[in-house]
C-alpha cells in the first residue's frame, strides 16, 4: 500500500483544487519560507482525524479554510481527499483504492467519507489503527515534532512504542472492556440494590396475599351460604307475601262491602237529616211567624187601649206637666244656693283638718325619740338572748342525735361484717365456674381457627378462579365488541360489491344484467383479478380507466351489451371480447436485460392472479407494464427499455413510454373497485375466525362459571359451618363474659365493703370528737345566756323611769288623734253632703229636659191624626186567624219530624255497628298491608343484596347455590363468616397480584444478577488476556527496537553508543520510555545537554529503527533534518532513500543534500499573494533527458 494522490481546496493557503500525485520512493515538497508547503504535511494530518487545531498551527478549526487574500474572497468550506493504493489489501477493508475525504464549513458542520460513502470519524481512526499511519502515528512527524520526541515526558514517549509494537486496538478494546466493566459492575450494584428492596417486600407481600387469600375465601364462603339463605328467605317471604296478599283480597272485599253498606246508610241518615232539617226550618219560620203575628197582634191591641186612655187622660196630663216643670225649676234653683254653702264649708274643714295632722306627726316624732334611747338596745338584747337559748338547744340536740347514730353505726358494722363474709365465698364459687367456661371458650376458638383455615383454601380457588373466569368474560366480551363492526363491514362490502358501488353508470348497469340479458358477459377486469396488498397500488395506477373494462365471450355479446346501453341512455363501457383481445408482451431480450436491474419487480400480468381463461385480455392490458420499486429504478429500467413501455412504481410513480413521467402523491379513494373482493373474503375469514373463537371462548367461560358455582357452595356450607361453630363460641363467650361481670360485681362489693369499713372508722371517730365538741359548746351558750339576761334586767328599770314622760306625750298625741279623727269625719260628711247636692242638681236639670220633650210629644201626638178605630179593629182580627193557622201547621211539622227523627235514630244505629264492623275490617288490612308492605321491602332488600352484592338474579341463585343445612344453622354460619372476616382486619387484596409481580421480578433480576456476575468474570478474564497480549508485543517490540537504535544511531553518527530503557520493566503496560544517548567522543549526559543537531539526529535514528521494526506504507517528515549539519543531513538523505524500498516518505524540505536524494520534487510557490500554488519535477526523467 502507498499513498498515490491528495486532493486539496479551500485548505488553509490553497484557495484552488489541486492534486498531488505521489509515486513509490522519496518524495520531497520544496519552497520558500512561508509558500505553504508544510500545509501539504498539515493536510495529510488533518484528513486522518486531528481534532487540535493547534497542532494544525491555528487557533480554531474555521482557521484552516481558506480566508482569503488581497484579490481573492474567503471560502466556505476546506477539502481534503486521501487517495491510497490498496491492492496489498493492507487496510481491512474490500477495496483495491481507498479514498478518504474530510470537509468542514464555516458553520462549524463537518463530514467525512470513505469512498464517497458517508461514514464517521471513528470508522476513519478504526481503518488506520496499528497500521502506522494515522493522526497520532510516528508516521507523520511535523515541524518541532522531532524535538517533542526527546522532551516528551517517558510515558508519553510510550505512546510511539505502543504504535509501532501494534497494541493501540488492544489498548482501545481494553477500555471499552474496562468501561463495559464498570458499566456492568453499576448494573449489578443497581440490580443488588433492587433486590436488597425486593428482598424487604416479599416476605410482607407474601403474608399479605396470603391473608388476602384467605379473604377472598371467606368472602367466596361467605356468598356461597348467604345467597342460599337470601334465596330461603326470599321464598319464605314470598310465601308470606301470597298468604297476606289472598288475606289482604279477602278483607279489601269484606271493606267494599261495609263500605257500600256504610256509603248506603249514611246516604239515607242524610236524607233523613235533610228533611228533618227542612222541618226544622219550616217550623222555625212558623214560630218565627206566630210570634210576629202575636207580637203584631198585641202591639195593635196595645196601641188601641193606649189610644183610648191617652185620649182620655190628654187634657189631665197637660196641666201636670206643666206644674211639674215649675216645681223643677224651683228646686233646680234652691239645690244651686245649698250646694254654693257646702262648697265654702268643705274647704274650711279641709284647712282644719291639714293643721290638726301637722301637729299630731310632731308629737309622734317627740314619742319615738324618748322611746329609740333604750326599747331599741332592749329589743337587741332579747333578740340575742333568744338566738343564744336557740342556739344552745340545737347543739343539745344535735349532741344527741350523734350519739344515736353512734349506737346505729356499730349495729351497721356487724351487718356488713356478716355480708363480707357471704361475699368471700360466692366468689370463689364464680372464679371456679370461670376457669371451666375460659376452657370451654378456647377449645371453641381452636376448632374455629381449623375451619378457618379450610375455608381460606376454598376462599382462594374460588377468587382464582373468578379472576380466571373475569378475564376469559373480558376476553369473550371484546371478542364480542370485535364482532359486530367486523359484520357490518361485511355487510358494507356485500351491499357495494351487490351494488357496484364506484363503477361508471354504463358499467353498472351492465353487470346487473349479465346474468338476465348478456349470458357472455363475465364482469369487470377488477373482478377477474386477484392483487397482493402490496401491489395494488401499482396495479390500479397500470390498469387505469381499464379496471371498469368489462371482459365478454366474443364481439356480438360486446355489440348487444352496447346496445343496450344506447337504447336506454344509460351510458357508455368499454368491452373486450376475449375471442378477438390479443396480448401484448415485452420481447424476451428486453426482458432478460432489466431482470438482473435493482429495483425490478417484474411484469404486471405475471404478479397477479387471474383465471386462464382471461389470459388475453388480462395480458393485453398488463402484459406490457413493469413494475419497479422506486422512481429511480423505473427511470433506470425505462432507459433500458429505450422508454418503449410504461413502468410502474410501488408507489404510484409512471414512467410512460417515451420517458414523460407522473406522479405525486394520491387522493385516498373512498370506495376502490380493485381489490374489494379479496377484502371481502379476508373479512370473511376473519369473521369465521373470529367467531370461532368466540365460540370457545363462551365454551370456557360456561366451564368456568359451573366450577366457580361449585366453588361458592363450597365456600357457603364451610361458611354455615363456621357460623354455627361461632355463634357456639360467642355464647360461651358470653357466658364467660357473664361470669367475669360476676365476679367484677362480687370484687367492686367487696371493695365498697372495704371502703364502708373505712369510712365506718372515720366517721364514728369523727362523731366522737364532734359529741365532745358539743359539750364544750353548749357549757359556753349557757354562760352567755345568763349574761346576756343580767343586761336585760338593768335595762328594764331604767325604761320603767322614761314611762311617765311617754305617757304625759302619748295622752296629748291621744287627744289629737281623736281631734284630727272629729275634724276628718266632718269634713267627710261635708264633702258627701256636697257630692249629693251635685248628684240632685244634675238629676233635677235632666228631669226638665225630659219633661220637656215629654210634653212637646204629648202635643204632637195630640195634634196628629187618630187611627181609625175600625181599621185597627180588622188588622187585630186578621192577625188572629194568620196566629191559628200558624199553630196548627207548627203542630202537623212537629208530628212529621217526630216520625223521622224515629227512623233516623233507628238507621244511624245501625251506621254505628257496621261502621264498627268496617272499623275492624279496615284496621286488619291496614295491618295485613303493613306486613305485606314490610314483606315487600324485605324482599326488595334481599333481591337487591343479590342483586348489587353478588351479580346475581333469584333464578340464577335459586339453581346455583342450594341452601345444604337449616336456615337458622346457615344464618350463624354467615355471621361466624362475617366475623371472621372483620377479624381479617384491612385487607391488601391487590397484595396477591403484587406479591406474583415482586416475587417474578426478583426471581427474574437474581438471574440478572448471575448473568452479570457471570460477565464480570469474563470480562475481567478478557481484560487479563489482553494486558497478557499487550506486554508480549510491547515487550517484543520494544527489544527489536532497542537492538535496532543502537545500530541505527552508530551509523549515523559515526560511532558513539545509545540504548532505550524502560521506568517500570516489571509493569510493562504503564513502563514509560527512556531514551540514553552518548556522540561518539563524549560522556554520557542527559539529552537536554545535547545540542539542537545531536537531538535530531538521535530522534531520527529512533524513527528509522522504528521503521526497521514496523515497516509503514508511507511516512511523512515536515523539516525534520532542518538542525543538521550538511554532512549529516547527507548521511541522513542516504539512510532515508535505502528505507524508501518498503517505506514511501513524503518530505518536506528545503535542505540540498534531501533534495538530491528525492525521486519527485514538487515546488510550492506562492505567486499570487496568499494563494499557494505547486511545481512538480520527476528527477529520473530529467537525469535521462540531460543523458540524451
Amino acid at each position: 500500500m502507498f499513498l498515490k494522490r491528495l486532493e486539496l481546496v479551500g485548505f488553509k493557503s490553497f484557495a484552488e483544487r489541486l492534486s498531488i500525485d505521489f509515486v513509490p520512493g522519496v518524495t520531497a515538497v520544496v519552497g520558500p519560507n512561508g509558500s505553504g508547503k508544510s500545509n501539504i504535511s498539515d493536510a495529510i494530518r488533518w484528513v486522518l482525524g486531528e481534532q487540535s487545531a493547534k497542532n494544525l498551527r491555528g487557533g480554531k478549526m474555521e482557521d484552516v479554510i481558506f480566508s482569503g487574500s488581497d484579490s481573492r474572497s474567503r471560502l466556505n468550506m476546506a477539502e481534503i481527499s486521501l487517495i491510497l493504493d490498496n491492492e496489498d489489501q493492507h487496510l481491512a477493508i474490500d477495496y483495491s483504492e481507498v479514498a478518504v475525504t474530510r470537509r468542514v464549513y464555516r458553520s462549524g458542520d463537518s463530514e467525512y467519507l470513505i469512498n464517497k460513502q458517508p461514514c464517521r470519524l471513528k470508522d476513519i481512526v478504526d481503518l488506520f489503527m496499528d497500521s502506522g499511519l494515522g493522526k497520532e502515528a510516528f508516521s507523520i512527524i511535523g515541524q518541532g515534532r522531532v524535538e517533542e520526541i526527546l522532551s516528551s515526558k517517558s510515558e508519553e514517549r510510550r505512546m510511539i512504542f505502543e504504535e509501532a509494537a501494534g497494541v493501540l486496538k488492544y489498548k482501545h478494546r481494553k477500555q471499552k472492556s474496562e468501561k463495559k466493566l464498570d458499566d456492568t459492575q453499576d448494573n449489578l450494584n443497581r440490580v443488588k440494590d433492587i433486590l436488597h428492596e425486593l428482598e424487604g417486600q416479599v416476605e410482607p407481600l407474601k403474608e399479605q396475599a396470603s391473608i388476602a387469600t384467605e379473604y377472598l375465601d371467606k368472602k367466596d364462603e361467605l356468598k356461597n351460604i348467604e345467597v342460599g339463605v337470601l334465596v330461603t328467605e326470599i321464598e319464605n317471604l314470598h310465601e308470606d307475601w301470597t298468604k297476606g296478599k289472598e288475606d289482604s283480597v279477602e278483607l279489601q272485599d269484606r271493606e267494599t262491602s261495609l263500605t257500600s253498606k256504610v256509603q248506603s246508610l249514611e246516604a239515607k241518615i242524610q236524607r233523613y237529616r235533610s228533611d228533618m232539617q227542612t222541618l226544622d226550618e219550616s217550623i222555625e219560620d212558623l214560630q218565627n211567624i206566630l210570634l210576629s203575628t202575636s207580637e203584631d197582634l198585641e202591639k195593635q191591641e196595645g196601641q188601641k187601649e193606649v189610644w183610648k186612655e191617652r185620649r182620655k187622660n190628654f187634657s189631665q196630663n197637660k196641666d201636670q206637666f206643666r206644674q211639674e216643670i215649675e216645681q223643677l225649676k224651683q228646686k233646680k234653683q234652691e239645690l244651686t244656693v245649698s250646694l254654693t254653702e257646702e262648697e265654702e264649708l268643705l274647704n274650711k274643714t279641709r284647712k282644719k283638718v291639714t293643721e290638726t295632722k301637722s301637729l299630731q306627726k310632731d308629737l309622734e316624732r317627740r314619742l319615738t325619740k324618748i322611746e329609740e334611747g333604750s326599747e331599741e338596745h332592749l329589743e337587741r338584747l332579747k333578740a340575742d338572748y333568744i338566738e343564744w337559748l336557740n342556739e344552745k338547744a340545737s347543739k343539745s340536740n344535735e349532741q344527741n342525735y350523734l350519739r344515736e347514730q353512734v349506737s346505729k353505726s356499730e349495729e351497721k358494722r356487724a351487718r356488713l361484717e356478716q355480708d363480707n363474709l357471704a361475699l368471700i365465698r360466692k366468689r370463689e364459687d364464680i372464679q371456679t365456674d370461670r376457669a371451666a367456661a375460659e376452657t370451654a371458650w378456647e377449645k371453641l376458638k381452636q376448632k374455629i381457627e381449623e375451619m378457618y383455615k379450610d375455608y381460606q383454601q376454598v376462599k382462594t380457588d374460588l377468587e382464582r378462579k373468578d379472576k380466571e373466569y373475569e378475564k376469559k368474560e373480558k376476553l369473550l366480551y371484546e371478542a364480542l365488541r370485535h364482532l359486530q363492526p367486523l359484520k357490518s363491514k361485511k355487510e358494507v362490502l356485500e351491499e357495494m360489491q351487490q351494488d357496484y358501488a364506484g363503477f361508471f353508470q354504463g358499467v353498472k348497469e351492465v353487470l346487473k344484467e349479465r346474468d338476465r340479458k348478456f349470458k357472455g358477459v363475465y364482469g369487470a377486469v377488477a373482478e377477474m383479478i386477484d392483487v397482493n396488498t402490496d401491489l395494488q397500488t401499482a396495479i390500479e395506477i397500470a390498469l387505469g380507466a381499464a379496471q371498469q373494462h368489462v371482459i365478454v365471450e366474443d364481439e356480438a355479446t360486446a355489440r348487444q351489451a352496447i346496445q343496450f346501453l344506447k337504447q336506454r341512455r344509460l351510458g357508455r363501457a368499454t368491452f373486450l371480447p376475449v375471442s378477438v383481445v390479443k396480448p401484448r408482451t415485452i420481447p424476451d431480450y428486453d426482458l432478460q436485460r432489466v431482470q438482473s436491474l435493482d429495483g425490478f419487480i417484474g411484469v404486471a400480468s405475471e404478479l397477479i392472479q387471474y383465471d386462464s381463461t382471461y389470459t388475453s385480455v388480462i395480458r393485453h392490458i398488463l402484459g406490457n407494464v413493469v413494475i419497479a420499486r422506486d422512481m429511480k429504478a423505473a427511470q433506470q429500467i425505462a432507459g433500458s427499455l429505450k422508454y418503449r413501455f410504461r413502468i410502474v412504481t410501488l408507489e404510484g410513480d409512471l414512467v410512460n413510454p417515451g420517458g414523460a413521467m407522473t406522479g405525486g402523491s394520491m387522493k385516498q379513494k373512498q370506495s376502490q373497485i380493485l381489490g374489494r373482493q379479496q377484502e371481502l373474503e379476508r373479512v370473511v375469514a376473519k369473521l369465521q375466525q373470529l367467531e370461532t373463537q368466540t365460540d370457545q371462548l363462551q365454551k370456557e367461560v360456561t366451564t368456568l362459571k359451573s366450577e366457580r358455582e361449585s366453588l361458592q357452595t363450597d365456600v357457603r356450607e364451610l361458611t354455615q359451618d363456621g357460623e354455627k361453630i361461632r355463634a357456639e363460641e360467642q355464647d360461651k363467650k358470653g357466658i364467660l363474659k357473664e361470669i367475669q361481670l360476676s365476679e367484677d360485681n362480687m370484687n367492686e362489693r367487696l371493695k365498697v365493703y372495704d371502703l364502708e369499713y373505712s369510712e365506718y372508722k372515720q366517721d364514728l371517730s369523727e362523731k366522737k370528737q364532734r359529741i365532745s365538741d358539743l359539750d364544750k359548746a353548749i357549757d359556753q351558750s349557757e354562760k352567755k345566756v345568763q349574761e346576756i339576761d343580767e343586761e336585760i334586767q338593768k335595762l328594764s328599770t331604767q325604761k320603767k323611769q322614761d314611762q311617765s314622760a311617754r305617757q304625759e306625750l302619748t295622752s296629748q298625741l291621744t287627744n289629737m288623734k281623736i281631734q284630727f279623727a272629729k275634724e276628718e269625719e266632718q269634713r267627710s260628711y261635708t264633702q258627701q253632703s256636697y257630692d249629693r247636692l251635685s248628684k240632685e242638681l244634675q238629676l233635677v236639670n235632666q228631669a226638665i229636659v225630659e219633661k220637656d220633650e215629654e210634653f212637646s210629644q204629648l202635643e204632637k201626638a195630640q195634634s196628629d191624626q187618630a187611627v181609625d178605630a175600625n181599621v185597627i179593629e180588622e188588622q187585630i182580627e186578621k192577625r188572629r186567624i194568620e196566629k191559628e193557622k200558624s199553630i196548627k201547621l207548627i203542630s202537623k211539622r212537629r208530628s212529621e219530624r217526630l216520625s223521622l227523627q224515629q227512623h233516623h235514630d233507628d238507621h244511624e244505629q245501625e251506621l254505628k255497628e257496621q261502621k264498627r264492623q268496617l272499623k275492624f275490617v279496615s284496621q286488619t288490612l291496614h295491618e295485613k298491608e303493613v306486613l305485606i308492605n314490610r314483606l315487600d321491602v324485605e324482599l326488595d332488600n334481599r333481591l337487591n343484596k343479590l342483586q348489587e352484592e353478588y351479580e346475581v338474579s333469584f333464578e340464577g341463585a335459586k339453581s346455583q347455590f342450594v341452601l345444604t343445612m337449616d336456615l337458622d344453622e346457615a344464618k350463624n354460619k354467615v355471621k361466624l363468616i362475617k366475623m371472621a372476616i372483620e377479624e381479617l382486619g384491612t385487607v391488601n387484596v391487590g397484595a396477591i397480584e403484587e406479591y406474583d409481580r415482586v416475587k417474578e421480578r426478583f426471581e427474574f433480576l437474581s438471574s440478572q444478577k448471575m448473568d452479570l456476575e457471570e460477565a464480570k468474570s469474563t470480562l475481567h478474564q478478557v481484560i487479563a488476556e489482553m494486558d497478557e497480549e499487550m506486554t508480549r508485543r510491547f515487550k517484543e517490540t520494544f527489544d527489536e527496537i532497542q537492538l535496532h537504535f543502537t545500530e541505527v544511531f552508530k551509523e549515523l553518527f559515526g560511532g558513539g553508543r545509545a540504548s532505550l530503557k524502560l521506568t517500570q520493566p516489571d509493569d510493562l503496560l504503564n513502563s514509560g520510555v527512556d531514551i540514553v544517548a552518548q556522540p561518539p567522543g563524549k560522556n554520557l549526559q542527559n539529552l537536554n545537554l545535547l545540542s539542537g543537531g545531536e537531538r535530531a539526529l538521535t530522534a531520527i535514528a529512533l524513527l528509522f529503527s522504528i521503521l526497521k521494526v514496523r515497516p509503514v506504507p508511507f511516512c511523512v517528515l515536515d523539516e525534520v533534518e532542518a538542525a543538521l549539519d550538511e554532512a549529516n543531513v547527507a548521511r541522513f538523505a542516504q539512510y532515508l532513500k535505502s528505507f524508501s524500498q518498503d517505506t514511501q516518505f513524503i518530505v518536506v524540505t528545503h535542505r540540498k543534500g534531501t533534495m538530491e536524494e528525492a525521486d519527485v520534487l514538487y515546488g510550492v510557490t506562492m505567486q499570487e499573494s496568499g494563494v499557494s500554488n505547486l511545481v512538480s519535477v520527476r528527477l529520473e526523467e530529467t537525469k535521462e533527458l540531460i543523458e540524451s
